[in-house]
């Protein structure tokens, strides 16, 4: 009698906490993420070109990491061609429903680029930023990819706020490791990139394994990362670099 009782006692403090972190989660992750800082921005890029393996890194380290390593640039997502350092966010348009897969809401002509260098100074990998609606939030994250614009070499989610032990693992490292390799667009430079949910006996270089119970964050991966390899994205620009890899010389 008195085991029966402490095992519904226990049962029932399961419960309370269980409730507890429920208010938790919904006081702390409900809304939309709010738009990175640059501090946040420079330590995923780092993270995303394999240069930062830890996050408790100071201020002063990410920034010498930063200026050292990586290379800031800019591009015309138009014609795929490199503008000016210090040219200014411009033409922004609000996107129609049926042309924004990737629930962005607005598209800018003017985009960021990150070329990561070694100690010699020469251009080893290709970083773009990728952003785009989960299931709950907005996600934001850094796609490195080879020197060729076709093949992953890291992806690094850095905010979002999907829900706990489901969306939330596109941050998990497990989830993570299976990216590099992988290719973004096909031979004719288009986005080919597939996320499934119910793995396969055969999976293909351009299909990655799903997060398990999160088919809307995993749907919104794959839409997020497609549009920004596509024609309205980095796309003009990646398949310029597959032509001509010179054209990222510092």
């Amino acid at each position: 009698m008195h085991k029966g009782k402490v095992i519904v006692a226990s049962m029932m403090v399961f419960c309370v906490l269980i409730f507890i972190a429920a208010i938790a989660w919904f006081m702390v992750f409900q809304g939309e993420v709010t738009e990175p800082t640059s501090e946040e921005k420079n330590a995923a890029i780092l993270h995303a070109a394999g240069l930062l393996k830890s996050d408790a890194q100071d201020e002063k380290t990410i920034n010498n990491l930063f200026q050292r390593y990586i290379l800031a640039r800019k591009v015309n997502l138009d014609s795929g061609e490199w503008v000016a350092d210090d040219a200014m966010t411009q033409g922004c348009k609000k996107l129609a429903p049926e042309h924004d897969p990737a629930r962005i809401h607005q598209r800018c002509i003017i985009a960021d680029v990150y070329l990561v260098k070694n100690k010699n100074n020469k251009i080893q990998q290709i970083i773009i930023p990728v952003f785009g609606k989960g299931a709950k939030s907005m996600m934001h994250a850094f796609l490195a990819l080879d020197l060729d614009g076709r093949t992953v070499k890291n992806l690094y989610y850095y905010q979002q706020r999907e829900t706990p032990f489901l969306g939330a693992r596109v941050e998990d490292e497990n989830w993570r490791k299976q990216w590099p390799g992988k290719k973004v667009v096909d031979n004719n430079g288009k986005p080919a990139l597939k996320i499934i949910q119910e793995k396969p006996e055969h999976i293909d270089e351009y299909t990655v394994d799903g997060i398990s119970g999160a088919t809307l964050t995993s749907t919104g991966v794959e839409k997020s990362i497609n549009y920004w390899t596509g024609e309205q994205g980095y796309g003009r620009f990646l398949q310029r670099i597959t032509r001509d890899p010179d054209i990222m010389m510092p």
